[in-house]
């Protein structure tokens, strides 16, 4: 009789370890007809989440939040407890870029991150890329997850309920990673 009731345990374990197998499984992300994809680069958008960052074997992690208009972006970087790491502000007057107590200014996103942040950011392309999205007037390549553009390989992974934007956007880039997982997405 010990065994009868055996069978049924096994068989909730494996059900339980079946649907822990699939809900974890990654999927790429592909935009459907809901979706933000569907919208022009400059909709508004604010977004929240985590991000990491591996410049040639260092890394660092935390969160952002970005505000997005098309006449202006204010992104984020926040420590793992909150407060500012650095703030990016990009409208009509140029980049900006608050950190170390310190307000730097410039007219390319790339070459002003890379010199206070250690790492390149590639704003422009990010509106796009954080949709699941190729950018407009740039040449791609499509992967089976993602795509190439402009040097970086872009992995967009969806979430489990199949939002309207990418849960995960992962970009890789000569030595360097960035990893973003939005929580929160208006």
């Amino acid at each position: 009789m010990r065994s009868l009731s055996l069978v049924p345990r096994l068989a909730a374990l494996a059900l339980v370890a079946t649907l822990t197998a699939c809900a974890t499984a990654e999927r790429p992300f592909v935009p459907g007809p809901e979706s933000t994809a569907q919208r022009p680069a400059d909709t508004p958008f604010a977004a929240a989440g985590r991000i990491a960052v591996n410049a040639d074997g260092r890394g660092h992690y935390g969160n952002f939040e970005w505000q997005h208009r098309a006449e202006r972006d204010e992104l984020s970087i926040l420590s793992p407890v909150g407060s500012t790491v650095a703030r990016l502000t990009r409208d009509d007057s140029g980049i900006a870029l608050e950190a170390d107590g310190q307000t730097r200014r410039a007219l390319d996103v790339e070459t002003l991150t890379a010199d206070a942040l250690g790492y390149p950011l590639p704003l422009e392309n990010l509106v796009w890329w954080i949709r699941g999205l190729a950018a407009p007037g740039v040449p791609v390549e499509k992967t089976a997850d993602g795509i190439e553009q402009e040097g970086w390989r872009i992995r967009f992974i969806a979430d489990d309920a199949g939002g309207p934007v990418p849960r995960r956007v992962e970009l890789a880039r000569d030595g360097l990673s960035i990893k973003l997982v939005t929580h929160r997405w208006q």
